[in-house]
């Protein structure tokens, strides 16, 4: 009986730490580029978050990460990006060009640019990057312009907002 009792108290204690919630969240940095006329984006979201989502939309074998990267990867990248991130200047859709992506720790960074972006007074942003996967997703944006920030967090139900400038 003693041993029974032993085991449920040894679950139980085990149980109430996997109530541990993990942090999901993505950080988007858009940067008006005066000189080039072009907006430069910079986002970053987890990797494993990343991975996760690629593996259940494309292909359950893709892998990310420096030593172990699938081949072909930046086009399942390149893809989903353009289902779920778009930018509107003034009202305007944008196209958005993938540069490239890399590791940084446990962190996949994205470059992007929209180029031929003169001047604007408000830009719309709509990021619904691995809201499709965590419930949870929190995706931030940060916008600088004119020597400005403004910033935006988007989520479940606010998947799109507009920052006037």
């Amino acid at each position: 009986m003693k041993s029974k009792i032993l085991f449920l108290l040894i679950i139980f204690s085990l149980s109430s730490f996997s109530a541990v919630h993990k942090f999901y969240v993505s950080v988007t940095e858009i940067e008006h580029n005066g000189k080039n006329k072009s907006l430069q984006i910079i986002s970053r979201v987890f990797t494993d978050d990343l991975e996760s989502v690629l593996k259940t939309r494309f292909d359950p074998e893709i892998r990310l990460g420096k030593k172990v990267e699938t081949p072909g990867v930046d086009a399942y990248i390149e893809k989903y990006l353009g289902q779920r991130f778009t930018v509107e200047v003034d009202g305007k859709p944008l196209e958005i060009k993938f540069l490239g992506k890399e590791y940084e720790n446990d962190m996949t960074l994205f470059y992007l640019e929209i180029p031929e972006v003169k001047e604007f007074s408000k830009i719309t942003v709509k990021n619904t990057i691995l809201l499709d996967m965590f419930e949870e997703q929190k995706n931030l944006i940060h916008v600088q312009y004119k020597g400005k920030t403004k910033s935006l967090i988007l989520a479940e139900g606010k998947e799109r907002d507009v920052l006037n400038f």
